[in-house]
């Protein structure tokens, strides 16, 4: 990574590469000519000299000249003679997207993208890998480096990552490395709060609306957003005694027939979700979830209970973006082929299906509904929705939601 200091007064041959993107040219520009770094001027912390030290600070990794990572801080010595002038020279700036949580293989896709429209890529990782997980899910900053990343922040070992000091780090390097961030993106489900919190901090316009921030990640709030919104939810009920006690009530107050559902209400995928055909197995179901610590980490205060839907299930894919005609488009639809098996409802197999067929009409407006609903205004979402057949009318109806990621 070729970073040079803001004091070099030597002017490249080549255009700045951020004037490229900013005010491009008619003129084609060759896909090996410019480097998201190669002239871009920024001013980078010093190298961390012991390793001990660099594990007690937040850090800055890029690529060395020797080909190997090197351990920055975070912030470089800086010395402002003249913080107002009044005729300054426009600065030029690198255009930067955030990365939060990468995996492989995903992240090439995503480097890949960044690199053809000469986006430099920082990556966040709020808990570094220690060496005892999956490299591939959980990659290490040597990892990141090799497959195209620029730098890559971490906090300090062994300390609890803290959005507010990382927004502060990341304001700081922008300011420093003359780079614009143009967005937060979330490379998996449990880093969408870091990132929409990231973007709020970082200033940016095109992050999702944090006061639904819990509808999105939290399946009770969910529904709450949803069912507010006009749109049909299951019933629920959220039980807190570690014990199951509340049960019997709860079947009782809400009317339900066996099965019933008892998931955490922060999960993912099948995780925690349990299908129970009586009240003894529905207490044991709570118990497990109850004050224990959920599939993304943090204790789970309670359990939801819920009606058992019938009808088949469908992942609904769509993308959110203020330039499409209402805002939120449907992309595909996917109609899921589930067996009961371990206590759960597990999918076998899944089958596309035309989201353009009128039989599917009620999905897609009600998966529009959905996104509107919890807040997600900007990027992509997926909903799990289930829906019953009508043989007369020809067309799936009675949508209802079961999560959304």
């Amino acid at each position: 990574m070729n970073i040079t200091s803001p004091h070099n007064e030597e002017q490249p041959s080549t255009p700045f590469i951020a004037e490229a993107v900013l005010q491009p040219t008619d003129a084609p520009i060759p896909a090996d000519s410019l480097d998201s770094t190669e002239h871009h001027e920024a001013l980078m912390g010093a190298t961390y000299k012991s390793p001990t030290a660099a594990d007690k600070n937040a850090t800055v990794t890029v690529m060395g000249e020797e080909g190997a990572g090197e351990l920055r801080k975070v912030i470089a010595t800086e010395f402002v003679s003249k913080p107002v002038q009044l005729t300054s020279p426009p600065v030029v700036l690198q255009n930067s997207i955030v990365l939060i949580d990468p995996k492989i293989p995903e992240v090439k896709y995503t480097i890949d993208a960044a690199n053809r429209r000469n986006l430099m890529v920082t990556a966040v990782i709020p808990q570094p890998n220690d060496g005892t997980k999956n490299f591939v899910l959980h990659p290490t900053t040597a990892i990141l480096l090799e497959y195209g990343v620029h730098q890559v922040y971490e906090p300090p070992v062994g300390v609890k990552f803290d959005v507010m000091e990382c927004a502060y780090h990341l304001k700081t390097i922008e300011a420093q490395q003359n780079l614009r961030f143009l967005g937060v993106i979330p490379c998996r489900e449990s880093s969408v709060d870091v990132a929409d919190m990231l973007s709020a901090l970082l200033g940016l316009r095109n992050g999702n609306d944090l006061g639904l921030a819990g509808a999105r990640r939290d399946k009770g709030l969910m529904k709450v957003a949803v069912a507010n919104a006009g749109l049909r939810v299951a019933k629920y009920a959220r039980l807190t005694r570690a014990d199951g006690g509340e049960v019997e009530l709860a079947v009782e107050e809400l009317e339900l027939e066996f099965p019933i559902v008892v998931k955490t209400p922060r999960g993912w995928s099948t995780q925690d979700v349990y299908i129970c055909n009586d009240c003894q197995e529905a207490k044991e179901c709570v118990s497990k979830i109850v004050k224990s610590l959920g599939p993304d980490g943090r204790k789970t205060q309670y359990a939801l209970l819920e009606e058992f839907l019938t009808g088949e299930e469908f992942a609904v894919n769509l993308i959110t973006s203020p330039t499409t005609p209402r805002g939120v488009q449907v992309t595909d639809i996917w109609r899921y082929h589930k067996i009961f098996l371990h206590g759960t409802m597990v999918n076998t197999w899944q089958s596309m299906v035309d989201p353009h067929d009128k039989a599917y009409a009620s999905l897609v407006r009600y998966a529009e509904g959905v996104c509107r609903a919890v807040g997600i205004k900007y990027g992509m979402a997926h909903i799990e929705i289930k829906a019953e057949y009508d043989s007369k009318l020809g067309r799936w109806i009675n949508p209802a939601m079961i999560e959304v990621g």
